[in-house]
């Protein structure tokens, strides 16, 4: 079965079927890209991200003009309940692509690029900037791949103390190769988890992950008076695009279907 991001302001909708209009970038998605036939199964997700479900539709009519979707059934979107950013300090562009792809299947609801005291790559916000397309380009290729109701949003900060101001509201943590226990960390996310089922639970959950050469003791020394979680994912120190993936994995897992 296809599945598709479809723009809410190129459509009409109700309760039996979604009509696409031609000339919309929709249309032209279906029609040429995916080469989808009268009689498919096509799973719709409406951008922006404000239903609380995906549609289950078949195509009933494909013509110049239009194409209309029966809705067969409404699907529970696959979201985890609550918000998580990643806040990845900026690397490699192969490492970042796969991070961003990864994270996406993993749930994750942005992913932010910043730059770090250590990173290796240079921060370029142009260089960057002309990358984002192709980032978002992946992640929405994760999202329809994986199968989430929500393209992840990607972001490129060049301050990381900006971002310890404007998230102070949030539920921080960051995971950093010199802390060192394994219980803090268990503890933490069990009470994340047990704010959320209480219904006592802040906007969002912001995970930070150093670049491939770790965090700055004056980026660490900045977090610490910002009250941030400071945890560890193990014994041994991971490269940048695991501990990133390791980090969301345990996230998922925990948060799953609470």
């Amino acid at each position: 079965m296809h599945h598709i991001f479809i723009k809410e302001n190129e459509i009409n909708i109700d309760e039996n079927r979604i009509v696409v209009s031609a000339g919309s970038d929709n249309y032209n998605h279906i029609v040429n890209a995916l080469r989808v036939k009268k009689g498919e199964l096509v799973l719709c997700s409406v951008e922006p991200f404000a239903f609380s479900f995906d549609y289950k539709t078949k195509v009933e009519e494909i013509n110049v003009k239009n194409i209309v979707l029966d809705i067969e059934e409404k699907v529970k979107l696959r979201e985890l309940p609550v918000k998580i950013n990643l806040y990845q300090g900026i690397t490699k562009f192969d490492k970042l692509e796969f991070i961003i792809e990864k994270a996406v299947e993993l749930g994750v609801y942005s992913v932010n690029i910043v730059a770090m005291d250590y990173s290796i790559v240079k921060f370029d916000r142009e260089k960057i900037k002309s990358r984002k397309d192709r980032f978002e380009k992946i992640a929405k290729s994760a999202a329809e791949q994986s199968k989430r109701g929500m393209v992840p949003f990607i972001n490129i900060f060049d301050s990381f103390n900006d971002i310890i101001t404007n998230n102070k509201n949030d539920s921080n943590i960051l995971f950093y190769e010199n802390a060192n226990d394994i219980n803090v960390t268990r503890k933490t996310i069990n009470e994340l988890k047990n704010d959320l089922v209480k219904d006592n639970f802040k906007n969002m959950i912001n995970i930070y992950i150093g670049p491939e050469g770790g965090f700055s003791k004056k980026e660490i020394e900045s977090v610490e008076k910002s009250n941030f979680k400071i945890l560890t994912l193990g014994n041994r120190i991971l490269r940048t695009e695991t501990a990133a993936i390791t980090a969301l994995s345990i996230m998922m897992y925990e948060f799953e279907n609470i």
